[in-house]
């Protein structure tokens, strides 16, 4: 039973995840507020990428987490599918209701009507999977990447587990191939004409396994090696600012007067997303024993816009275009002007994406729990039903 005024969630975990929805909120409201401000405001226009890679290695984190804990049980398919059945009821109903979403503001706001097929390629995250050719929904890249990584890393596992009894070796294995498919393949492609770091190595899925992958190598050594993961966190946290911010500083050079973005080079389309993905995963020791002993105001705060963040992810864009397109249409003049539409837009996606987690995510991710026992049983056999009586 869990003290009243405590959570069983880790405190350090939602910080963090609240940190990164926070990076993308701002991001994608920088163009709203630079022209009006200062040239050193310039630098804070890549919080967005840094809010991604961030969710990226808390995924790997986590479902690492979870995998890991199933060890050798990830060689019968019902555990495969109970996976399965959880995180798609957990992700796939939220992203189909802002697909649709998504469809009318494009025939609404564009006049641009899509066909079937490519609403279909963005249904199933085929849109990004090998190059990057997005229509409309340009958010949804990330999301791509994710469910790519929950749909083959767990089949990669269980196909090994079918001929190789050793669940270390396989896990581990698995693991460093889709790390190295990722790594070399942004290295093989980094001299394409068509490339750049931002919209290509970026957002392509087959090229970020690894961000996910440097989360669950953190995942393994959390769970294998608990005293070593315990006995330096606050030293590798400070590690992992330090080299975050060297990295940031590197997406930025001062050109004219103001702030432009750095050189697209070799490193910016290869190494640097690993370095990135270090970083983060550098603060997840002291993240993931920040714990509280008792709620207050701030700490409610962040646990609830880390509990919304999915919802925040997808509902704050198509709130700015709608504000842009028929609500405040002044806030090109001034300051004040911008940052009402900015407040507008961040209070507008917390208020909504509260009413989606209560109203629509909480139902469906309650619903897993029925279904998945029910998947469970199905792919049980008889045989095994029967074994605890023989």
């Amino acid at each position: 039973m869990i003290p009243p005024g405590r959570s069983s969630r880790v405190f350090g975990l939602d910080f963090l995840r609240a940190l990164a929805i926070a990076g993308v909120l701002f991001a994608h409201g920088f163009g709203l507020l630079y022209p009006q401000m200062p040239a050193w405001f310039g630098l804070f226009g890549h919080g967005g990428f840094y809010g991604v890679e961030l969710f990226f290695v808390l995924s790997g984190f986590l479902i690492g987490r979870i995998l890991i804990r199933q060890g050798s049980d990830l060689a019968n398919a019902s555990t495969v599918s109970v996976f399965y059945i959880r995180r798609w009821f957990r992700t796939l109903p939220l992203f189909w209701l802002f697909l649709f979403l998504n469809v009318l503001l494009e025939i609404q706001i564009k006049g641009h009507r899509l066909s079937l097929g490519e609403v279909l390629e963005h249904g199933f995250f085929l849109r990004t999977l090998t190059a990057y050719h997005p229509i409309f929904f340009p958010e949804s890249w990330s999301l791509a990447i994710e469910e790519w990584f929950y749909l083959l890393f767990p089949a990669a596992v269980w196909l090994g587990l079918r001929v190789e009894k050793s669940f270390v070796r396989v896990f581990l294995t698995v693991a460093a191939g889709f790390f190295l498919f990722s790594t070399v393949g942004r290295m093989l492609s980094a001299n394409g004409a068509e490339v750049t770091w931002a919209q290509w190595q970026r957002v392509i899925v087959i090229y970020r396994f690894d961000g996910l992958m440097v989360g669950v190598f953190a995942a393994w050594i959390s769970l294998r090696w608990p005293d070593l993961w315990r006995s330096r966190p606050r030293h590798l946290a400070i590690i992992g600012c330090l080299l975050l911010l060297g990295l940031y500083a590197s997406l930025w050079r001062w050109e004219g007067g103001q702030f432009v973005f750095g050189p697209d080079d070799y490193f910016a389309r290869t190494f640097r997303f690993n370095l990135v993905s270090l970083g983060f995963a550098l603060l997840l020791p002291f993240a993931s024993l920040w714990k509280i002993e008792r709620e207050n105001f701030a700490s409610l705060t962040v646990r609830k816009i880390a509990l919304w963040s999915y919802a925040l992810y997808l509902i704050h864009l198509p709130l700015f275009q709608l504000l842009m397109q028929y609500g405040y249409q002044d806030w090109r003049s001034s300051l004040p002007h911008a940052l009402i539409l900015f407040i507008l837009t961040v209070g507008g996606s917390i208020l909504l994406s509260a009413l989606l987690f209560r109203f629509y995510e909480r139902p469906c991710t309650g619903l897993r729990d029925r279904v998945a026992p029910a998947m469970a049983k199905a792919f049980t056999s008889p045989t095994r039903r029967a074994s605890p009586k023989t």
